[in-house]
């Protein structure tokens, strides 16, 4: 379905618009949500509370960012409110890879574990923006629509969590400096 029109019925009250908005974007979202929060049941909750509010304010809606944008600073907004004095400990476990070998996939489960340890460990403003970018595949612009904030901001951000990473990696997940 395209945009416009699934946004259109959307508006409606369309029942299966809903149905293709979810299939469209449930994952996704999931997936950055549990980058974020590391708690699968939380992660759920955050998805589901994500898809009320679409539902609920979808009138609102002005088109000024894609629809996706819009959902995922959503989403993005309920994350913070749950984030706020909450301390997640529960590691990103991705099942999506897929290698030719067994030595392939050892070596890169463990350069991904180490990976998923060092994000998990980053300061939530860097994290977020990462998680953003490089597996959501969103480009500058629209993380800065989704956080509203100036992309210049957002490069520094994402200057930032890579040189800290890239630290922490160096020095074993050590983020003090």
């Amino acid at each position: 379905m395209e945009e416009k029109y699934l946004i259109k019925m959307l508006k409606r009250g369309n029942e299966e618009a809903y149905y293709e908005l979810i299939n469209l974007y449930g994952n996704r979202l999931l997936r950055a949500s549990f980058l974020m929060i590391k708690d699968e049941v939380e992660a759920e909750d955050v998805v589901q509370e994500t898809f009320i509010r679409v539902f609920k304010y979808i009138k609102s809606f002005k088109g000024e960012s894609s629809l996706y944008t819009w959902i995922y600073r959503i989403s993005q907004n309920i994350i913070k409110d749950k984030l706020k004095g909450q301390i997640y400990t529960t590691p990103y476990e991705d099942n999506e890879v897929d290698f030719n070998t067994p030595e392939d996939i050892t070596i890169d489960n463990v350069d991904r574990e180490i990976l998923r340890l060092e994000l998990d460990d980053l300061s939530f403003i860097y994290k977020q923006v990462l998680v953003l970018f490089y597996f959501e595949d969103l480009t500058v612009k629209e993380i800065a629509l989704i956080l509203d904030e100036k992309e210049g901001t957002i490069k520094s951000k994402l200057s930032r969590g890579r040189i800290l990473l890239k630290q922490a990696l160096e020095k074993g997940g050590d983020f003090s400096g």
